[in-house]
């Protein structure tokens, strides 16, 4: 079936939203016409290698500009798609966005409207590149006001202190209570005192900081050898991101602490497409279509429909 430049791109455009057969079935509705799934994948497939490395290369971004007072937030997390030759393989993501971007929602929550997406299926070196075509110039111009917030991977905190040393680094709040809360639940056995526990935890932590949670802790009997050593694993922890865990500090500046936004982002992103149930890739779909993905996420669909245009 030949398509028209203007079909190709409704076409990519639907099957980058949906699985290939219901793709097909939207076709028929939304533009009346009859075309295979299996059309509207070899399409998608084509624009999805293509627009790679447009996407890829350092002039397509925009440049990442910021006033005064105001944050770039970075985050980056790993996350597992199914491939056929190898089974699960990690596709790491990358979401960097303006403090200026952060917009009420609801009393309690909160959307980003504008952020830039990076996806790679491979190591981290070459994930970090493509990172840096982002960040570099706005560190280099204002690198106290770009924010990392992350987990406790060791590659991520190795990248960002070797390459953003004096970029503000902050371990996301609700991966540190996470590992206070498996200590606790050694030592603490009703499931109330726990939560309880853990809820003055929290506020302590966020209020008068670590080295005042680390006094609490200390006092807290240890009477058998797992709680012992359970106790040792926290104490490492809280030391190798102690540098990170300064919440009052971070909260006085109205910054973000928590690495919600990368979490959202993994299941808008790329899980909502290509990990609905069933699904296997091949390893070099999977790669098109995350970059299909990342682009439109990022807004360059114009780039995608000028790909098409002139490739007619």
């Amino acid at each position: 079936m030949k398509t028209s430049p203007f079909l190709t791109e409704k076409l990519v455009f639907i099957g980058h939203t949906e699985c290939y057969e219901r793709a097909s079935q939207s076709a028929q509705v939304l533009l009346g016409i009859e075309v295979s799934d299996s059309t509207i994948y070899r399409l998608t497939d084509k624009v999805g290698e293509q627009i790679g490395p447009i996407l890829d290369s350092p002039n397509t971004r925009k440049e990442i500009a910021l006033v005064e007072d105001e944050n770039l937030y970075v985050q980056v997390d790993g996350s597992m798609l199914l491939t056929r030759e190898e089974g699960w393989k990690e596709t790491k993501l990358g979401r960097v966005f303006k403090s200026s971007s952060i917009l009420p929602q609801s009393t309690n929550r909160q959307w980003i409207r504008d952020s830039e997406y990076v996806a790679h299926m491979g190591g981290h070196r070459e994930f970090e590149d493509l990172m840096s075509q982002l960040i570099d110039e706005p560190y280099r111009l204002n690198e106290s006001q770009v924010v990392f917030v992350g987990d406790g991977a060791r590659w991520q905190w190795s990248w960002v202190e070797a390459e953003y040393p004096r970029a503000i680094q902050i371990l996301d709040f609700y991966h540190a209570m996470e590992h206070i809360g498996s200590y606790v639940k050694v030592v603490v056995k009703k499931s109330k005192e726990i939560d309880k526990m853990m809820k003055k935890i929290g506020g302590m932590l966020k209020n008068r900081g670590i080295d005042t949670v680390e006094r609490y802790l200390d006092n807290i009997p240890r009477n058998t050898l797992r709680q012992r050593n359970e106790y040792e694993k926290l104490k490492t922890y809280i030391s190798n991101n102690k540098n990170k865990m300064d919440y009052p500090k971070y909260l006085s500046k109205e910054l973000l602490i928590g690495s919600g936004a990368i979490e959202s982002a993994h299941r808008t992103v790329l899980q909502k497409r290509m990990k609905q149930s069933g699904q296997r890739w091949s390893q070099k779909g999977l790669h098109n279509m995350i970059k299909l993905r990342t682009a439109s996420m990022s807004g360059y669909w114009s780039e995608v429909r000028k790909l098409v245009r002139n490739a007619a």
